[in-house]
């Protein structure tokens, strides 16, 4: 059963036709929502709104099984009561009983699982998690209940079996046993982990158990969604969960309650950890105060990890980042708290353990990007690092720096065209330094970490204690420090008044010169002045114009940054819609025993398909457009054939929404066009398309095609006008409305579906075949689309594609041609090779099969010639690629090898992908997913039409 619904659910894949969708009404299910103290799981706040673990469960189930969620709020007595006696429909995290059983039906997917385990206060200091010798002479609270149920055995041959002594303090009351641990008369309290506290946190587990989302009994309907809907959940992500559990269920993070007593034994007695600063870290480090008072971005970050451990901080100062490391070795410090180092190499560095924990992104500087010579600058710590990195290869020179500053200085004074640096570095430097003919652009390049370096020989604690900080370190809390320093260091830079002298040391040397040479005190002083007060406000004009440029790169990347979110929501959205019907669908089927009711489910299966098909190669298209990469396939055509096939091809999405369409030629002579008719096609439709989606049941729309005369190299141009009476759009989406990802408000509001690559596409390949698009349009009251583009008139030689009743007789007469027909089918992959089996079955063809180019060559090399009449041959395949193959089969010594038809049928479906296959030896090429009229089509043509 499992093998016949995989290969339909491929079959339902390749066939992907559009049909409409009918919606339904939702189910209105109620879900008992218990009022419960101190929970994550049921939260009701006191305005009577909902919160907590189990109300996003339910929000997700409910979308998935299409339901109206009602949620049922009272005591979890009154709930049950209900629940047993039919008035609720759903109730969760409730476990497997034998007692349930007669009141409630179980789903075959469990929702979760609830581990017994012990839990302390958060503001706990005496009991670490995980370090089981902090739980020895502990006391422990359980409830009668739990004893009964054989929780004080557990728990005393949990004790006996790590050797300790734990006092067992059984409770009758549940608030008495409550309210132990919150008043301290025992210092744990055995629970599930699902019904700890807020203000709890888990040092040890036990066993765990199962938990459900039941139904109260004798609605199998209900049941059935919710099993199908529980399948999608779980099958769409990944340890959901786990993702929901870590989200609320998470206690007290501090980083204290995970050292062992030994550890915070070796800080207690340490009291203070000892940082090495290089004089070249960013920041006054020259500035050297009293002990402590260091403002660097070295001492920010070791001021960090030390706050996380909990101690205090010494510094240590050494010239430069090499004595620094010297030192570490030598343990005259216990970590340096900024080294880079290749992402990966941590353990290539001897005599020291490193500790990575941000790997920042690398920053192309430029003054003349489009230099035909570039040459390369780059800091000599980065050297072994690009070694053998290609991307060296497209440079005339490498040189090398002492520091990432000079490599500015190189840049900007023309040495060199460009360097690489990490952004944290180049940023800063940007900032403090003045290059206004400088350009920065982000790389896809990841070449070195920020990481801790600390002695290989350091005591073992120091080494964990390092590696638990890192390992519980904010992720954006490095980011924060570095652009804080920045700031600091940007904002000192224009306002201290040292800083200022040492930025303009010759003019006011060449002034105190002037001042001595004509001992004019009074005309000096003035002439300082006013060279001071000018300095000072180029200063803030430069400032205020790097704040401008700054704002302005932030404002673009926000903008890029949220119109690719945008993108990412769409496709999602519009990707998993299609994807949840066809799955929801699959598992309807599994649960359904009618024929009628699978060929529903399977229908709607398909049209999920055909959907998902659209949204791929709508993406596609708008990569190839943006690439340069779409080419243009001229052909002859007749435009009245291309008009009454789009007319063919959308008539039944107009009908379906009761729209009334009109495609005609006005006056339009019939005349031979050459150019490329499947992307006219595909224009018109996405406009007629778009105009569908948005005009009302019962609404008109018109596609009108004339002639409108000749441009100035003679080739005709032809006028299309789409004009809909439906909700319009505002000027202000028109002013954007063919850039990529942009979508309508009114869209979203009427819940239409689409990326916002449609009209993207459309002006693309306007452009591409030199033509013009103008649109009109207002709120409520429609839009017409004029689409201006150039055909030169071709010869005669376009033949009439009408099929006379010779011709399709003589078509059925080849279709039965194939019986009996030998194929090699060359396919890597077991399903679709079983389904091109089938397929080739229902023609009446006989196949033998090659799981990659190797076995294909062996396979037709070895049997007699003539034995094949056809290769159906795959392109990505192990040990061969069909390519390969075709080559190989070509160059056989024998008479059959160079005129057996092999067709690429291959995923590969672009232009490109079909030129390569003919270079290779090819007859011609079938994209997946495979169409089996366009397969039966390919197999007559060169199976029973061959010379």
């Amino acid at each position: 059963m499992k093998r016949f619904l995989a290969l339909l659910l491929s079959i339902i894949l390749l066939f992907s036709i559009s049909s409409p969708v009918y919606a339904k009404e939702p189910r209105k299910v109620t879900v008992a929502f218990p009022i419960l103290t101190d929970s994550r799981l049921y939260i009701v706040n006191e305005d009577g709104s909902l919160e907590g673990m189990m109300y996003e469960y339910f929000e997700n189930l409910g979308k998935c099984a299409g339901w109206d969620i009602q949620y049922v709020v009272d005591e979890i007595a009154v709930l049950f009561d209900r629940f047993n006696n039919g008035d609720i429909d759903i109730m969760g995290t409730t476990s497997y009983l034998d007692s349930m059983i007669e009141y409630a039906d179980y789903p075959s997917i469990s929702s979760g699982f609830d581990y017994t385990c012990l839990v302390v206060k958060n503001d706990n200091t005496d009991i670490t998690s995980g370090d089981l010798t902090s739980l020895n002479n502990k006391s422990v609270a359980i409830t009668e209940m739990q004893a009964e149920n054989g929780k004080k055995e557990m728990v005393e041959d949990f004790c006996e079996s790590n050797q300790i002594q734990m006092d067992i303090k059984i409770y009758a009351s549940k608030d008495d046993y409550e309210s132990a641990l919150q008043d301290g008369e025992a210092d744990m309290m055995l629970t599930g982990s699902a019904a700890r506290g807020n203000n709890m946190r888990i040092v040890t587990r036990f066993a765990d158990s199962p938990y459900y989302t039941i139904v109260s009994k004798g609605k199998p309907d209900i049941l059935r969604e919710l099993n199908a809907a529980l399948y999608t959940m779980h099958a769409m992500s990944q340890n959901y969960v786990n993702k929901l559990e870590n989200k609320y269920m998470n206690g007290d993070s501090s980083l204290s309650n995970a050292f062992t007593a030994e550890e915070k034994n070796y800080l207690k007695e340490k009291g203070s950890l000892t940082v090495v600063l290089p004089r070249t870290s960013y920041g006054a480090v020259d500035n050297l105060g009293e002990k402590g008072n260091y403002t660097c971005l070295d001492a920010d970050i070791a001021e960090y990890f030390c706050e996380k451990i909990g101690v205090s901080v010494d510094y240590v100062v050494a010239d430069n980042t090499e004595d620094a490391v010297q030192m570490i070795k030598e343990q005259k410090a216990d970590f340096l708290p900024v080294m880079t180092a290749l992402p990966g190499s941590e353990d290539t560095y001897e005599d020291l353990q490193l500790f990575s924990y941000n790997t920042p992104e690398q920053m192309r500087i430029t003054a003349n990007p489009s230099s035909n010579k570039p040459v390369l600058v780059l800091p000599k710590y980065e050297h072994e690092i690009l070694e053998d990195n290609a991307i060296l290869d497209s440079y005339e020179k490498v040189l090398y720096c002492d520091s990432a500053s000079d490599c500015l200085k190189y840049v900007a004074d023309g040495t060199a065209t460009e360097t690489i640096l990490n952004s944290f570095a180049s940023q800063y430097l940007l900032m403090v330094n003045s290059y206004p003919n400088l350009t920065i652009a982000p790389t896809d390049l990841k070449l070195t970490s920020m990481t801790l370096a600390a002695p290989a020989s350091a005591d073992t604690n120091l080494l964990t204690l390092l590696e638990k900080a890192v390992l519980n370190m904010d992720s954006s809390a490095i980011d924060d420090i570095v652009y804080q320093r920045m700031i600091t260091e940007q904002t000192n830079a224009s306002v201290t008044l040292s800083t200022f002298f040492k930025k303009h040391v010759i003019p006011i040397t060449l002034i105190l010169l002037a001042v001595i040479v004509f001992i004019l005190s009074c005309i000096a002083f003035v002439v300082i002045s006013r060279i001071r007060q000018k300095s000072m406000q180029d200063t803030l004009v430069e400032r205020e114009r790097n704040e401008k440029e700054l704002s302005r790169a932030l404002e673009l990347a926000n903008v890029a940054t949220e119109a690719k979110t945008r993108f990412l929501s769409n496709v999602s959205h519009e990707m998993r819609t299609p994807l949840n019907g066809i799955l929801g669908m699959i598992t309807l089927m599994q649960n359904e025993n009618s024929p009628e009711k699978n060929k529903d489910h399977l229908e709607k299966a398909r049209i999920s398909c055909s959907q998902l098909l659209s949204l791929i190669n709508s993406v596609l298209d708008m990569s190839r457009i943006e690439s340069g990469r779409e080419t243009l396939s001229p052909e002859t055509f007749r435009m009245s054939t291309v008009l009454e096939e789009l007319r063919a091809m959308l008539s039944i999405q107009a009908e379906s929404r009761n729209i009334n369409m009109d495609i005609n030629g006005v006056s339009m002579p019939d005349r031979i066009l050459l150019g490329d008719c499947v992307k006219l096609k595909q224009i018109l439709s996405n406009v007629i398309m778009n105009a569908i989606k948005f005009t009302p049941e019962g609404g008109q729309i018109t596609l009108t095609a004339k002639e409108k005369g000749t441009n100035e190299t003679g080739e005709l141009l032809y006028l299309f006008a789409c004009r809909d009476n439906g909700i319009g759009m505002t000027r202000e989406f028109m002013d954007t409305m063919f850039q990529p990802f942009t979508r309508s408000e009114e869209a979203d509001k009427m819940q239409i579906s689409g990326t916002g690559l449609g009209l993207s596409v459309i002006k693309g390949l306007v452009d591409l075949m030199h033509g013009t698009i103008d649109v009109d349009s207002q709120k409520g009251e429609g839009s017409v689309f004029r689409i201006i583009l150039p055909f030169p008139e071709g010869h005669n030689t376009v033949e009439d594609t009408t099929l006379a009743a010779g011709d399709k007789q003589e078509s059925a007469d080849l279709s039965a041609m194939l019986e009996g027909k030998r194929v090699l089918i060359t396919e890597d992959n077991e399903l679709n090779l079983e389904i091109t089996e089938q397929f080739l079955e229902i023609m009446g063809v006989v196949s033998d099969s090659a799981h990659d180019g190797v076995e294909a060559v062996d396979i037709f090399s070895s049997s007699s010639p003539g034995s094949f009449d056809a290769i159906l041959m795959d392109i990505q395949m192990p040990r061969m690629n069909g390519y390969e193959a075709a080559k190989a089969i070509r160059s056989l010594p024998r008479k059959d090898a160079c005129s057996v038809p092999i067709i690429a049928i291959t995923a590969n479906a672009f232009r490109e992908d079909m030129e390569k296959a003919l270079s290779c030896g090819m007859d011609d090429h079938l994209a997946k997913p495979v169409d089996l009229n366009k397969l039966q089509d390919i197999l007559i043509k060169y199976c029973c039409r061959q010379d």
